[in-house]
């Protein structure tokens, strides 16, 4: 018996699932046709066929809440500068101010006349300042701001050899050297610096073994040109070096070119210095820097009442400062 026949026996369901079977089992690339089984109420309905055209689309739907705001994300690697902008235009030119007086003039009234002032004034650093000279000159200094309270006009100094000190009368009138290391302030400049009042002085030495030495006196003045920069000293005050400079005490500075001593030779040429030499010395701080202990007799850095004609000193300064300071 078919396999229709059996089915409608069995009835309207039957008949139905039988044909779905069938329906089911057609190759999915197959399109059979659209097939009605069955047109009564009671009895079930089957299309079957090729899909169709895809309809026409639906209206827009309304649109949704706005979501919250994301966490914020890693900064990128910065951008390339751009070009530089347009240069802008220049600005009017402002009204020309009064002429003011020079820098000079302006200081020199309330200006420090020494390192002692300027120690008064709360400079407590040793180095180089300017002071202003009686006429309003301004004039570079080397202040020494430690030794004995302080307050030193430093005008004399040897600490290496680096300066070659046989000179003539003009270098030592203006004064020669470097404020890195060795100099003479200047006969003019301590001329100067000593008219204003008395000065005491203070020579410190040290030898090639570190000890230091020292020699104070009461009084200190310098002549001027015209007298030949005599030296015009006070009573020795004391110190560890002894006395070496009242002998020499109301002599004439002298030079290699210009003698003023009383030897029938020229002691600045003999002893290869400059200073009040009468005939001859028993200092010679001007003299050559020979490094301790020499041979030739006394031309080197000799203090005679320290170490002898024989020994050159590593370091020697003079220096000055008013009268009666330390104790004011």
């Amino acid at each position: 018996m078919s396999l229709r026949r059996a089915a409608a026996a069995m009835g309207p369901v039957v008949l139905a699932l039988a044909l779905l079977g069938t329906a089911a089992a057609t190759p999915a690339d197959s399109c059979p046709e659209v097939k009605v089984l069955g047109l009564e109420a009671d009895k079930l309905t089957i299309l079957r066929g090729c899909p169709g055209l895809p309809g026409a689309a639906g209206p827009k739907g309304e649109a949704g809440t706005d979501g919250g705001r994301g966490e914020r994300g890693p900064s990128g690697a910065p951008g390339k500068a751009g070009p530089p902008g347009p240069k802008g235009d220049p600005g009017e030119k402002g009204a020309r101010g009064e002429k003011g007086q020079p820098w000079e003039a302006e200081r020199c009234d309330t200006g420090p006349r020494s390192c002692w002032e300027l120690r008064t004034r709360g400079h407590a650093l040793s180095g180089w300042h300017t002071i202003f000279m009686p006429d309003c000159r301004p004039l570079a200094v080397l202040c020494d701001m430690d030794t004995d309270g302080g307050g030193w006009t430093v005008f004399q100094r040897r600490v290496d050899g680096s300066v070659d000190f046989y000179r003539d009368w003009a270098a030592y009138q203006r004064g020669f050297g470097s404020q890195l290391g060795e100099f003479w302030l200047g006969n003019d400049h301590i001329h100067a610096l000593t008219a204003q009042g008395t000065s005491e002085l203070r020579v410190d030495l040290v030898d090639f073994e570190g000890t230091r030495h020292f020699a104070r006196y009461q009084s200190f003045r310098l002549g001027s040109a015209a007298d030949k920069y005599q030296l015009v000293l006070g009573a020795f005050a004391g110190g560890t070096a002894g006395d070496s400079l009242t002998p020499h005490n109301s002599s004439l500075f002298s030079t290699k070119d210009q003698d003023s001593d009383t030897s029938s030779s020229s002691c600045a040429q003999q002893y290869e210095g400059a200073w009040w030499y009468y005939s001859c010395h028993v200092s010679n701080l001007n003299g050559r820097y020979l490094g301790g202990s020499h041979s030739s007799f006394a031309n080197g850095i000799n203090w005679h009442s320290g170490k002898g004609y024989n020994y050159s000193y590593k370091v020697a300064e003079m220096k000055l400062r008013p009268a009666g300071a330390a104790e004011a």
